[in-house]
């Protein structure tokens, strides 16, 4: 169909705000552009993808159906945006390395001072993705490789056209306020707990933890963000768990202490069944400073 990305993501944001006028300001278009957009991509479809209801809008049963498929669009094009991004197509190698929180702070700076010593040629941009759509992005050229997280409870499923070496095994520990000794059993029972939503697979593994622990774990506070989360342990609001490259994500005000049986998680490096020469050169420092 001829419809546009212009007109995809104006679609978008009228069926995420319900108003015509709040996606125009939100799009820096006139209520008039935003109104031709909707209209051209109605005649495209060959049918209303919203009715108006009351002040706002509603979307139709074309509309539904249109919505994830036009976000999925965009988040495409945006992909492909940033795998060329500022890409040099000639001698120098730019090679774009997926990481996330823990591992920017820890091994990124290692990593670009060895390639900058061996491989002067290779110059590796980092790019924040989500450790959960890590494999995805290397599979779809979004990035040329990634550093990723499989947890042995939450074991991740093989994928056709990704290759992954396991770099580093870390375990889980309890994180508490500096200077607090790990509470005992029953009281690590008793505790509230910060752990993050069960939806994910962090938040899956962290559960299985305290389970093998014994643990029933109070979820008093669920927090996405791992700094948030040992921010809190650290002021006394509740205990966590984490690794030792995590608590690179910490203050001063926290401590790890070790328990048995609580897991932990495997650091891995993913990449195409073949990588090229550079990709692979950036695998192996990647490979060395994690381990």
């Amino acid at each position: 169909m001829a419809w546009t990305l212009g007109q995809l993501q104006t679609f978008v944001t009228v069926a995420e705000l319900g108003s015509m006028t709040r996606a125009a300001d939100q799009l820096g278009y006139s209520v008039g552009a935003v109104s031709q957009h909707m209209s051209a991509l109605r005649r495209t479809v060959g049918a209303d993808l919203v009715l108006r209801r009351g002040r706002g809008l509603t979307l139709t049963e074309a509309g539904r159906t249109l919505l994830p498929r036009a976000r999925h669009i965009l988040a495409a094009h945006q992909q492909a945006e940033t795998a060329m991004l500022g890409r040099d197509f000639g001698s120098e190698a730019i090679v774009t390395l997926g990481v996330f929180g823990s591992t920017s702070v820890v091994a990124l700076p290692a990593i670009v001072a060895i390639l900058a010593r061996r491989h002067p040629n290779i110059e590796v941009r980092a790019r924040e993705v989500n450790v959960e759509t890590m494999s995805a992005a290397v599979i779809e050229g979004a990035i040329d490789l990634g550093i990723g997280i499989d947890y042995p409870a939450v074991p991740l499923p093989p994928m056709r056209g990704l290759r992954w070496t396991t770099v580093a095994t870390e375990p889980f520990g309890v994180v508490t306020p500096r200077g607090v000794p790990l509470p005992g059993p029953d009281d690590l029972a008793e505790a509230d707990w910060i752990l993050p939503p069960a939806t994910d697979l962090f938040g899956r593994a962290m559960r299985l933890a305290t389970s093998a622990m014994g643990i029933n774990a109070k979820e008093t506070h669920i927090v996405t963000d791992t700094a948030v989360a040992l921010a809190l342990a650290g002021t006394g609001l509740g205990l966590t768990l984490a690794t030792p490259i995590m608590m690179a994500l910490g203050g001063h005000d926290i401590d790890l202490h070790p328990v048995d049986g609580a897991g932990g998680r495997n650091i891995i490096v993913l990449t195409s069944p073949e990588p090229p020469a550079p990709v692979a050169s950036v695998a192996e420092v990647v490979a060395e400073v994690l381990a």
